[in-house]
């Protein structure tokens, strides 16, 4: 993947505003209250309180980027503007998510997803991994299992291409499975454990698909 110093001095710029912001939240909002109840031991909460913090602006922030300037669908070369945004959110994104990981229960991995700009539904049980957030989809009730990746990018020949990834309400993704750039899962549908689905795959309603490449297996 192409790589320039722009990419590296507006990561860093980033990082560092956001490491800022965390650090003068903690000294004037946190330290005078937790250095007066846990004296010495003040430092454990601080620091917890400082990676919370810091999720939790990389995420206004990203919200702000995709308010500002949403990601369209579409296929992009390596030296295109959008490229060196799409790089820029994706680090922003990765170190956020990082930084909520201490606070990342099961339970909570849906709450984080949405607040890093996911569409999510009610009910889900999200295992895996999305790599695009600000891209994918899952609607209510649908299980994504342990290990599972879904990007909804994909990269090849010099070129990025973004396209959405939609995973309909009580759909099932099994363990260990990835779903590419533009794959659709319909309602009901079950893709086994252990799958790759490719690019712009869209499996239909009550269908169980499986295997590398996915391919469909039976009608439900």
């Amino acid at each position: 993947m192409k790589t320039s110093p722009i990419d590296f001095i507006l990561s860093t710029l980033v990082i560092s505003i956001l490491c800022l912001i965390s650090f003068l939240s903690i000294k004037f909002g946190v330290r005078p209250f937790s250095t007066s109840l846990l004296a010495e031991y003040h430092i454990i909460v601080d620091t917890l309180l400082f990676l919370f913090f810091y999720g939790l602006a990389s995420a206004l922030l990203l919200r702000l980027m995709m308010l500002v300037k949403p990601f369209t669908p579409g296929s992009y070369s390596m030296d295109d503007s959008l490229f060196i945004y799409w790089k820029l959110f994706t680090v922003t994104y990765e170190f956020g998510k990082g930084a909520l990981l201490p606070f990342t229960t099961v339970f909570a991995k849906p709450v984080i997803a949405l607040l890093f700009g996911a569409k999510i539904g009610k009910d889900i049980a999200l295992g895996g991994t999305l790599v695009d957030p600000q891209l994918i989809e899952i609607g209510d009730e649908a299980i994504v299992g342990q290990d599972t990746v879904i990007t909804a990018h994909t990269i090849t020949s010099g070129m990025i291409t973004l396209t959405p990834v939609r995973i309909a309400a009580k759909a099932t993704i099994g363990v260990n499975s990835v779903l590419m750039s533009g794959v659709e899962v319909g309602e009901n549908s079950v893709v086994a454990a252990g799958s790759v689905v490719p690019p712009n795959t869209h499996i239909p309603a009550n269908e169980l698909w499986g295997g590398i490449p996915a391919k469909k297996i039976k009608a439900l």
